[in-house]
């Protein structure tokens, strides 16, 4: 068998083994968005409802002095961004780092002093390379351990000023999680070690949707009532016990239930953005087996020609 037909059968193999692997990827990542998706749709009115609540109490003189809503002072402003574990995901790490990116370089020509911190691989290793082009001089080889997060937070001496990674597995969000942040997040804020928590991630529109956003998680700028929607005049509202009392349930819960709404908009634009990652590329590898089936019948066709025409002219010579 000439040389050529060996390797054009080497390459449709290949071909082959490439697009098993994309379709088994593919059906898991959809068995994954069907269950993140579902996850992001039940969650959203108990989200839309509790920001609605707070906007609410917000819109109250008294409670713009609570010490999750008003300034701190400090300039130093934490960049919190999610991106995935693995790659095979299509452009979803490349835009959020993009964004984030972004959202540095804007906080830099503002004069603000920027720690960056990672939740997922993909994006520290991404900005470890990307970072330094935008005026970013911290370190880039910080790590947090889920044993070292649990225990301690984030320590406002590791984080300060670097980029790091917290090595957490986030693939299906909890409560539990949501509250260990949050409450890092308060800790970090209540000390006035950052001025801002700015949180960076994906919301989730579709499979193919998916739009990369900064949301400002600390201070707490819920929209009052008036700014959110119109609605009807009310009288005034009695509290039990009191306002600042219910406050200071509410707006931390709220934190909360914010973080962890965006780990859910988070795992399902990844998962949605894998599943469509790998059936472009099932449909690549389709698309190519094809091309070397026709190169090969082509290249067996011609050999078996050229067989033809030798074994004829040796024939007429004798």
């Amino acid at each position: 068998m000439p040389a050529n037909l060996k390797e054009l059968r080497g390459k449709i193999r290949n071909v082959k083994s490439t697009q098993q692997i994309t379709k088994a990827m593919k059906l898991v990542s959809a068995a994954k968005f069907g269950r993140a998706q579902q996850a992001v749709v039940q969650s959203r009115p108990y989200f839309t409802g509790m920001k609605e609540l707070v906007g609410r109490l917000c819109g109250q003189g008294q409670v713009s002095q609570h010490q999750l809503v008003s300034p701190n002072g400090s300039p130093a402003v934490l960049l919190f961004v999610i991106s995935s574990q693995r790659g095979l995901c299509g452009g979803y790490n490349a835009n959020v780092t993009k964004q984030a990116l972004a959202q540095v370089e804007k906080l830099k020509a503002d004069g603000r002093e920027v720690s960056v911190v990672c939740l997922g691989r993909k994006a520290f290793q991404l900005l470890g390379s990307r970072l330094p082009k935008v005026g970013f001089k911290g370190a880039q080889s910080k790590h947090i351990s889920a044993e070292e997060f649990s225990k301690n937070g984030l320590d406002a001496e590791v984080i300060r000023g670097n980029l790091t990674l917290v090595d957490l597995s986030f693939e299906k969000p909890n409560v539990t999680l949501s509250n260990q942040l949050g409450m890092a997040f308060r800790e970090l804020f209540f000390d006035a070690q950052f001025g801002e928590v700015q949180v960076v991630f994906s919301r989730f529109g579709s499979a193919i949707s998916q739009t990369p956003t900064v949301e400002t998680v600390l201070p707490m700028k819920p929209e009052t009532a008036s700014e959110s929607r119109e609605e009807p005049a009310m009288g005034e509202a009695l509290y039990e016990p009191d306002l600042l009392s219910l406050v200071s349930v509410a707006l931390p819960r709220f934190l909360n239930v914010q973080i962890l709404q965006i780990l859910k908009e988070s795992m399902a634009s990844e998962f949605g953005a894998r599943m469509t990652a790998m059936d472009n590329a099932t449909r690549n590898a389709k698309d190519m087996e094809r091309r070397y089936q026709i190169q090969y019948q082509r290249a067996r066709q011609a050999a078996i020609t050229t067989e033809l025409v030798e074994i004829i002219s040796g024939a007429e010579a004798l």
